[in-house]
């Protein structure tokens, strides 16, 4: 006969935990390389409310362990060509080292979001 033991954790003390340490990670990267603040870009296409709540949550955390974040709020009529220059522009800028595409996409127009995500440079894709 086995014996089953239950453990209850606690999700909201491991995430700060997670986030302290990460937060000393970017202290010290920044030591050390002063000249470089990391940052990332959240890309949104429409307004999604389970989105929105989500993205919040992504800059929050940046924000408390010391990494610059922004979104990149496209209305819900961008299309697919502009969604991938909008990508493109980031993946060019030295200022952004990641980048996120929330998905779903809220948009009107027809968007591939394998095709997006797949615009993300390599060495910036967050979610990879």
């Amino acid at each position: 006969m086995s014996t089953t033991t239950t453990q209850i954790i606690d999700g909201k003390e491991i995430a700060k935990n997670i986030r302290e340490k990460c937060r000393l990670m970017v202290e010290e990267f920044r030591n050390q390389q002063s000249h470089i603040t990391p940052g990332f870009a959240v890309v949104q296409v429409g307004n999604r409310e389970d989105s929105n709540v989500y993205i919040r949550h992504k800059l929050k955390a940046a924000e408390e362990i010391g990494i610059q974040a922004r979104l990149v709020h496209l209305d819900s009529s961008t299309t697919q060509r502009q969604l991938i220059q909008q990508i493109e522009q980031l993946n060019n800028d030295p200022s952004v080292h990641g980048i996120i595409v929330q998905l779903p996409l809220d948009s009107v127009e027809a968007i591939d979001a394998s095709l997006i995500t797949n615009t993300i440079s390599p060495d910036k894709d967050i979610d990879g």
